[in-house]
């Protein structure tokens, strides 16, 4: 019988015991730093017509001693199964994903505040404008930066329309000139076969 022509049966191979420990084999001599990252969201940030931002989980790898090898991006499936232990413990105590616009994006907000208010879990405007008046206490200015985060969402609503027209001009301009290179290759097209004939 012919083997060349057989499928190959990828159920074995997968199943192959230490198929990636070799691979993986010096993980624990790595810098593995897990943190989270406010990632801007495009269609939320068009609909709200201010910056809306949803924290996302990052990995950073280190190879000791090697400045050039360095990996930062989102944590993917890969990793989370590649670095279980760690990214479990790391999860445990890394609090809820927060969504919104940060709190720095304020006008006049100094790194101090915005530090001042993360530590006590006040971390986008949206927060801020929604805060109970009893914990303006805790704050000097806190009225002020509430009627500032208030008027800020207000006028971002007011944006909003504005921020959707622009996209969906640029969009139709996309396509009249998607359309124009299409008119002008038939254009070519058309004056090249008259040449010919």
């Amino acid at each position: 019988m012919n083997t060349a022509t057989l499928p190959t049966d990828w159920s074995q191979v997968a199943n192959s015991p230490g198929l990636d420990e070799s691979r993986y084999a010096d993980d624990a001599k790595l810098f593995v730093q897990f943190y989270r990252k406010p990632v801007i969201q495009p269609v939320a940030s068009q609909e709200a017509g201010r910056a809306v931002y949803k924290e996302i989980d990052f990995i950073k790898i280190v190879t000791p001693g090697d400045k050039l090898s360095v990996v930062d991006r989102p944590v993917n499936e890969m990793d989370a199964r590649r670095f279980a232990d760690r990214y479990a413990k790391w999860k445990a105590g890394a609090g809820n994903v927060v969504e919104g616009t940060p709190i720095a994006s304020l006008p006049k907000m100094t790194p101090a505040k915005v530090e001042e208010y993360k530590f006590f879990n006040i971390h986008t405007v949206e927060q801020l404008a929604e805060a109970a008046d009893n914990v303006g206490q805790k704050f000097f200015g806190f009225q002020e930066d509430k009627r500032s985060a208030k008027a800020f969402l207000e006028l971002a609503k007011g944006n909003a329309p504005i921020e959707k027209m622009q996209a969906e001009l640029k969009e139709r301009d996309a396509k009249i000139d998607e359309l124009q290179a299409q008119v002008e290759a038939i254009t070519r097209m058309m004056s090249d076969k008259g040449k010919k004939a």
